[in-house]
């Protein structure tokens, strides 16, 4: 039994740090290369280096899901906005690289946070009749 997957964006930086193959595009090539500086692989693992902080474990698209529902509505939650919800992930040591968007994404579709989030240029004291 063979299982399918879509190609992701770890597939190119793989592709060249274990086997040093490139795109045939002149410009794909130079952005691979340019990208796999900043990785390396470990195991089966795509692993990011960071400037500040621990090396961040590259995910790919199911696992997003999973780790930005535990971190919003974990156990220990808060239901924090997008950007700090992108962080959190960044701090605990996960990284794609559309975090941020998807963050953003996911609180918006969060029945909680929306139901209860503040209403801009709304008085204090509620509406006046």
């Amino acid at each position: 039994m063979q299982i399918d997957e879509d190609p992701s964006w770890q597939d190119p930086i793989i592709d060249y740090l274990m086997n040093g193959n490139l795109p045939t595009d002149k410009s794909e090539a130079r952005k691979v290369q340019q990208k796999a500086v900043r990785y390396y692989v470990h195991g089966n693992k795509l692993i990011r280096r960071s400037y500040s902080g621990p090396y961040l474990t590259c995910i790919k698209y199911p696992q997003t899901l999973e780790v930005l529902c535990k971190i919003h509505d974990g156990e220990c939650s808060n239901h924090s906005g997008g950007r700090s919800l992108a962080q959190k992930a960044l701090n605990i040591g996960y990284y794609w690289p559309t975090m941020r968007h998807d963050s953003v994404e996911y609180v918006k579709k969060c029945d909680c946070c929306q139901r209860y989030k503040p209403i801009p240029n709304l008085p204090a004291n509620g509406p006046s009749t």
